[in-house]
């Protein structure tokens, strides 16, 4: 029967496919309008309730206070029973006061939200995704399962001594965004892939973090004390960027004597803070702003890349020398591709001088796996100039022309964007 046809018999022919098809098609709606389809038919009544997936997010257009979003959830909780969960996502987008109506004898913002993600847990739920919209929230639900896969969590805060996700065993992705770690130490034994993206740290101590099955790792744009991390000996992928604004490994030029970035430790005392572990990784993404100093220190006690194949750099050595750069490449003896990214500042400029200014860069690295180095920099005479002092110790250490490729990064928004293809 073409559709002309089945049109113009009026035949339900969607209500004809497979509950497994039906319910993947719900599983792509909010809650609210899955339940909807309730009316359709008699097909379609009990339907919704055997979805694999629910969001339980309540847009204000659909319920106009946070007490009717509650009341919706927990009558759709109790319809629905413990049927098993594929995936979950919960957001709380009700967090003042002025969503209540100001009525004192309302209920307070989340009150059932711990419910929720327990309700999840216990419905044996794999991916779990919890946001809390425009507040943060204490995570206080314990979290046991045999069955969560991955976790994402955003807005939300820890604040305990320590945090142990054992009780999770076969947990293998965890994403944070925007949440407070207030604890002392996070062990993750059973972790593949652990993103932290614009979190905070405490400003008093390194949170130790234990993550040994981890093969691929993000730190990006943390606040506080950088967390230190423990072995990972199967880490694969690494990418780390620290905060220009809220890291507090940070030294802007201060007369403290027990300033770390200044005097550093005794001899022999201190421990790599991120290095040491990052060594295992195959591909390396190092990143951090003027000031900040973890790579500066975790350099001086430098361990061996044995693995290490592709290496970005935003050019964080610039603000001591270009020693650095080259100690650096000392450690890295099967690398095969390096990337360098160079903005035009001061640090980039005075890269080179100090007290080693007139120390000759030594021709100490060899380099017989590279395959290529790409250099990204903006159009501009002085960068050039940063430029050929790179690409001269690269070739002095054996690194051909051919090897080398440059890239143009767009200038400031007040200039028009540059295209990439420059001959140097």
């Amino acid at each position: 029967m073409n559709k002309k046809a089945a049109a113009a018999s009026g035949k339900d022919r969607i209500s004809d496919l497979p509950d497994a098809l039906l319910h993947h098609v719900l599983s792509l709606l909010r809650v609210d309008q899955a339940v909807q389809t309730s009316v359709l038919t008699r097909r379609w009544r009990h339907l919704w309730k055997g979805i694999p997936a629910l969001r339980l997010v309540g847009p204000k257009t659909r319920f106009a206070t946070a007490q009717y979003l509650d009341r919706f959830v927990n009558r759709l909780i109790a319809a629905r029973g413990h049927l098993p969960l594929v995936s979950c996502e919960v957001e709380e987008a009700y967090l003042t006061w002025d969503d209540y109506a100001g009525e004192p004898e309302e209920p307070e913002p989340n009150l059932y939200f711990d419910s929720w993600i327990q309700y999840a847990l216990a419905c044996k739920v794999q991916v779990l995704k919890v946001d809390v919209v425009g507040c943060g929230w204490e995570l206080i639900v314990p979290l046991i399962s045999q069955h969560l896969r991955n976790l994402d969590v955003h807005h939300v805060y820890l604040e305990k001594d320590s945090v142990d996700f054992s009780s999770c065993p076969v947990l293998e992705e965890l994403k944070m965004k925007e949440c407070g770690l207030w604890v002392r130490s996070m062990s993750f034994p059973s972790l593949k892939r652990l993103f932290l993206t614009e979190c905070s740290f405490p400003v008093d101590r390194h949170v130790s973090i234990s993550a040994p099955g981890v093969v691929s790792l993000r730190l990006l744009q943390c606040g506080g004390k950088t967390p230190l991390l423990e072995t990972m000996p199967v880490l694969e992928t690494a990418s780390i960027e620290l905060s220009r604004y809220g890291c507090k490994d940070k030294c802007g030029g201060c007369t403290d004597e027990s300033c770390e970035g200044c005097h550093g430790y005794p001899v022999g005392s201190y421990r790599s803070v991120l290095l040491y572990v990052l060594s295992n990784a195959i591909n390396l993404e190092l990143k951090d702003q003027p000031g900040v100093y973890i790579y500066k220190r975790d350099l001086e006690c430098c361990p061996i890349f044995g693995r290490l194949k592709t290496l970005l750099l935003d050019m964080w050595c610039r603000h001591v020398d270009m020693h650095a750069l080259v100690h650096l490449l000392q450690h890295t003896p099967i690398l095969e591709k390096l990337t360098l990214q160079l903005c035009s500042d001061k640090n980039l400029f005075c890269a080179g001088q100090g007290e080693r200014k007139h120390v000759r860069i030594e021709q100490s690295f060899s380099s017989p796996h590279f395959k290529e180095v790409s250099i990204e920099c903006e159009e501009k005479l002085r960068v050039k100039d940063k430029v050929w002092q790179i690409v001269k110790i690269l070739k002095t250490n054996g690194v051909l022309k051919e090897q080398i490729t440059f890239k143009k990064l767009p200038r400031p928004e007040r200039w028009p964007l540059m295209t990439t293809g420059q001959t140097w």
